[in-house]
Formats: C-alpha cells, sequence, structure tokens
C-alpha cells in the first residue's frame, strides 16, 4: 500500500478541500494556497503574503523554530462573511527547505447536515458553496505541486482520510492514524471499514449515504473513538463523485477546539422532524 494517495488524489484533496490549505517558506510567505484560502484571505492568500500576520497569529519566527505541530489557533480572516476561525500548522522538509503547512477552517452558526428545525440556510452550506462556485482567479494546482501536498499530508496536523464507495478507509495520514490510536498498528484501521471509528452508527450511516451523494459535511461537530475513548472532533468532508459513483472523499477532521460542545445530531437521530 502506497504510504501517499496518488497525484491525482492529493491534486483533487488540495484543490478541491473544503478547509483552506496553505503552503509557505521559512520566512512565512506563502508559496502555495488551495480554493478554500483563497475564499478565506481573498487576495490575501497570494503568493508572498506573510501567512501568519494575515491570521493574527503571533510569534511564527518561534513556531518555526520550535518546528512543532499547533492546533485551533485562533486565526482572523478576510472574508466577511466568515471573519474568524481556527488554524493548524506543522512544519516539515521539501528538498531540504523548510516550509509550514497550514489548515483553516471557518467557524459557522451551524454546521451541514443541520437537523434543527427553522433555523434556514446553513452558514455551513454557504461557506461549501463559495468553495465550490466558479472562479477565474484561481488556477488549480497541478503536477509541479505534489511534492508539496505529499509534504502536506505528512505534517500539518489534521486528520485526513479518503474513504472509497464500499466505506473503506483507503488512506489515512499520521495524524488520523492517531486520533483513533492505531499509531502502532495502522493496518488495523487502515484498509478497514470507517463505521468503526465512529461512536454515534447513526451519524456514519447518514454519512455513508450523503458521500454516494455528493453532499458536504462541514463544521459538523461529533465523536471518534480511541480504544474506546470518545475523542470530539469537527469534520469538514466533501466528496469526488464521477457518473453518479463515489471515486473518494476529502475528510478533514480536526480537534475540537470545544469538545465539551454538544455533539451535532443528523435527522435521523431529531424526533423532532
Amino acid at each position: 500500500m502506497s504510504k501517499h494517495p496518488s497525484s491525482e488524489q492529493l491534486l483533487d484533496l488540495f484543490n478541491w478541500a473544503s478547509p483552506g490549505m496553505l503552503v509557505t517558506d521559512a520566512e512565512g510567505a506563502v508559496v502555495l494556497s488551495n480554493k478554500a484560502a483563497r475564499e478565506l484571505l481573498r487576495d490575501r492568500a497570494a503568493a508572498g503574503s506573510r501567512l501568519a500576520d494575515v491570521l493574527g497569529i503571533d510569534g511564527h519566527d518561534a513556531l518555526m523554530k520550535a518546528g512543532t505541530p499547533v492546533e485551533n489557533l485562533e486565526a482572523a480572516f478576510t472574508n466577511p462573511e466568515f471573519p474568524s476561525g481556527y488554524a493548524n500548522v506543522g512544519f516539515g522538509t521539501v528538498d531540504g527547505a523548510t516550509y509550514g503547512f497550514w489548515a483553516l477552517r471557518p467557524v459557522t452558526t451551524h454546521p451541514s447536515p443541520s437537523p434543527v428545525p427553522g433555523e434556514g440556510s446553513s452558514t455551513a452550506q454557504a461557506w461549501i458553496d463559495q468553495v465550490d462556485r466558479s472562479s477565474e482567479s484561481y488556477t488549480p494546482a497541478g503536477e509541479d505541486a505534489v511534492a508539496f501536498i505529499q509534504a502536506y499530508y505528512d505534517n500539518c496536523p489534521v486528520a485526513i482520510h479518503l474513504i472509497e464507495e464500499d466505506g473503506t478507509v483507503a488512506h489515512a495520514n499520521w495524524k488520523d492514524i492517531a486520533i483513533v490510536g492505531a499509531s502502532e498498528q495502522p493496518d488495523t484501521y487502515v484498509g478497514h471499514h470507517i463505521r468503526h471509528i465512529y461512536a454515534d452508527q447513526d451519524v456514519v450511516d447518514d454519512f455513508l449515504g450523503r458521500w454516494g451523494e455528493d453532499a458536504p459535511i462541514i463544521d459538523f461537530r461529533a465523536d471518534f473513538l480511541n480504544k474506546g475513548e470518545r475523542v470530539p472532533v469537527v469534520i469538514f468532508s466533501t466528496a469526488k463523485v464521477e457518473n453518479n459513483k463515489l471515486k473518494n472523499t476529502r475528510c478533514f477532521v480536526f480537534p475540537d477546539s470545544h469538545p465539551d460542545r454538544e455533539r451535532d445530531k443528523v435527522k435521523a437521530l431529531d424526533l423532532s422532524f
């Protein structure tokens, strides 16, 4: 089994992910950003922008020197509809040079899917609509970016997994494997059905149907299982669907910045519907 998804999968994951993904150089300047990052930061996601300054995060040089992954840094975005959220950053090398690998997630008022009557259009749905809309200003990353995306997959402290049509976890990065307690034996997780890591089976059953329909799951609070213990997480997930068939998901899972918050529900769990 390959350590990484294929180049095609990595490029699809990067270009069309629902969280912002950026790579910065040793000075903190942006060298690569995806569509979601451009939506969150607008022109300030452009190459050369000092990302930590844009996000309002102090101490970039200290973070770089420490070289250890940092999660749930409070961050400011320039998108007026989504002005705040969180940043996760890790550090690693590409061709001997050190880079920062960033994942940005916006805060929404309620998730997608949302089971609560009367909430109206989900702000999470509004977010993914922005990511999905066509934009002449965004040129998708190409083959020359694959080495950076591989390093991102290996170093950014956000859990990433790709699920196949039958629910099998085809690929999972180091953070994803760690968050479910499989670091010592990754093959007990990768290659098996995704349902084993969800604490609430109704949630994953609902998700499996949504992935096949290319329906997004955005800013959704759930619990994973790590050796029987619940782990509060926030899920950002979309799917690559071709000819009405799920090719793979693009699942990003963040450790919850507010682990004591109530877990979100799917429609099947809400008896008021």
